[in-house]
């Protein structure tokens, strides 16, 4: 039986370890967490850093892996990549890419040289460098090469950039600091697919986030698909997604940016080979009919996806992630039965009873993710509202600890 190794036990990851087995391969999960959401589906879990390439390496070399995949972790899939040429194994794209698309100074210089528009910006390697620079305010502020939004923060003032840059250096593996000015629009995810240097779109998420907290931390609280944005922003979507994948010698991959849609014209902030996390893949299956885990794995072995079944979307599609208060969960109630209701098409959980949330984290404070469908926004909004009537988290004294404020039902769509 063949062996894959997979790096990271994310919860789209346990798509990727049943489908890998229905595939015919053994699973080996990787991932230092003790009980990590994809742990139950895999044959065999070894708590091991993703990122350390070297342990990564040797476990392969010992397991006489065919294939080592992550489909869902920038920097996991860096270590795919290595070790993969090491082993002369299948894998998407060289090492040396790996490390362009998740070194975001790499990634913001080639950008700039191909022409793909994208916020002004510095990289920096220490904080008293701000003071230097001529940036116009607010501005993000980024650890160059971390995974999902760790160390990201949004600096009003310079005295708030240099405290949101000692924070970012902490998550920087390289050191590198990237401080960009903010760039005001609709935040978008394009989602797609490179085949024979040709994109295909698969779906366009319009993102709502808030900067929550003293700290500003942000938190991506929903996601609406299709995105509300003209039909050339649409098509100039299409080209970046081309213009990126030229750019970077990327072919046979998913692909998604995300970016800031003002009018026709999209600023890029930043993009990745690979699939969205969250339940974004899941997402897509029920809404658009692609099954981007299985065109995941294609991508490595060197497959052709199969895109017969890709349509439109016919209705919306609201993902809502749901947020907690700080502190130790005793109970999640009130979910059993938003999916049998038909309330919700899909239902997943962060963390369980036991878990401690962070509010000072988006990823450490998020606790389980909905998604609804609707003919229109209005029915969107009375959906979300009755999934957050229904439900609540409970902390081990008793006390709600639920965020019923950020969520698309007090939104204005």
């Amino acid at each position: 039986m063949k062996t894959a190794i997979v790096l990271g036990g994310t919860v789209p990851h346990i798509d990727l370890i049943c489908q890998l087995k229905n595939r015919g391969y053994r699973t080996v999960l990787v991932d230092y967490s003790i009980a990590p959401p994809a742990k139950e589906y895999a044959d065999e879990h070894i708590s091991e850093s993703t990122l350390d390439k070297e342990a990564v390496l040797q476990i392969a070399r010992d397991k006489n892996a065919d294939l080592v995949i992550s489909t869902s972790v920038d920097q996991a899939n860096v270590v795919c990549c290595y070790v993969a040429e090491k082993l002369g194994l299948p894998h998407p794209y060289s090492y040396d890419t790996a490390l362009n698309v998740t070194d975001k100074v790499r990634m913001k210089s080639i950008m700039l040289e191909h022409g793909i528009e994208t916020s002004r910006h510095f990289s920096l390697e220490r904080s008293d460098e701000l003071i230097t620079k001529d940036l116009r305010y607010p501005i993000m502020i980024k650890p160059a090469d971390s995974n999902s939004a760790k160390g990201v923060k949004k600096a009003e003032t310079a005295e708030e950039a240099v405290i949101a840059f000692d924070a970012a250096k902490q998550y920087s593996r390289n050191g590198m600091v990237i401080a960009e000015e903010y760039v005001e629009g609709i935040e978008i995810s394009a989602y797609g697919y490179i085949s024979n240097h040709q994109p295909t779109v698969i779906m366009i998420q319009e993102r709502i986030s808030t900067y929550d907290g003293a700290d500003k931390v942000i938190k991506c609280y929903a996601s609406v698909a299709p995105a509300r944005i003209s039909e050339k922003a649409k098509e100039k979507a299409r080209e970046l997604l081309k213009n990126i994948a030229d750019a970077f010698e990327l072919d046979n991959t998913p692909l998604f940016f995300q970016g800031i849609v003002k009018g026709d014209d999209i600023s890029v902030i930043e993009f990745a080979p690979r699939t969205g996390g969250g339940i974004s893949t899941q997402t897509m299956k029920i809404a658009a009919g692609f099954d981007f885990i299985s065109a995941a794995i294609d991508s490595y072995i060197g497959l052709t996806p199969d895109f017969s079944k890709l349509h439109p979307l016919k209705r919306i599609y609201a993902v809502n992630q749901v947020y907690a208060e700080t502190g130790m969960i005793g109970a999640i109630t009130g979910w059993e039965d938003l999916q049998s209701s038909g309330l919700v098409d899909i239902i997943s959980f962060y963390r369980r009873e036991h878990s401690e949330t962070d509010a000072s984290s988006a990823g450490s404070s998020r606790v389980l993710v909905t998604v609804v469908s609707g003919d229109n926004e209005f029915e969107i909004k009375q959906k979300v509202g009755q999934v957050l009537k229904k439900i609540d988290i409970i902390d081990e004294n008793g006390k709600s600890i639920i965020r019923r404020d950020l969520s698309l039902a007090n939104d204005k769509l």
